[in-house]
């Protein structure tokens, strides 16, 4: 009976807020909108099972900001392993294709704080303000960040 309860509540909860949520990502991520909101309702099965969620909007917000971090992970750059293999036919330009390794190691080897901000603004296109909000930080914050990973890439780049 607990799980009926939960699954109701998780119902009352997309019926109250899956036309804010979609809202608030369309504007950040748009197309990536249905998939990311689609995700953020399945991660959200487990808290409702839990009880009464207090903030569902924060916890929505933070669901769906880990998903991006989660997802700027999974196309960091991996080390090679033996079986992997490389198409020649694959290679359109190796000047510009070796320009993108180097910005992923750049980025990848940033430290995480530093890294989450620039990619926020860089790839994302997220404001500051928003930025703070989905980190849970300062606007002060986020624009001091911002400018030590800019000048963390810039020393990097001078080497």
């Amino acid at each position: 009976m607990r799980d009926k309860e939960a699954d109701l509540g998780l119902h009352d909860l997309y019926r109250t807020y899956s036309g804010w949520l979609t809202a608030r990502l369309r504007r950040r991520f748009g197309d990536q909108t249905e998939d990311l909101a689609q995700e953020a309702w399945i991660r959200a099965v487990p808290y409702s099972r839990r009880g009464v969620i207090a903030h569902p909007k924060a916890l929505l917000l933070r669901i769906v900001d880990n998903l991006v971090i989660d997802h700027a992970r999974r196309r960091a750059p991996r080390s090679l392993a033996i079986t992997d293999t490389v198409d020649p036919q694959s290679a359109v330009d190796p000047a510009s294709q070796i320009d993108v390794v180097l910005l992923k190691q750049l980025i990848v080897s940033m430290p995480p704080r530093l890294r989450d901000v620039f990619v926020l603004s860089r790839f994302a296109h997220l404001e500051y303000q928003e930025i703070g909000e989905r980190l849970n930080i300062p606007v002060s914050t986020v624009q001091w960040r911002m400018q030590k990973a800019m000048e963390y890439c810039a020393a990097q780049l001078r080497l």
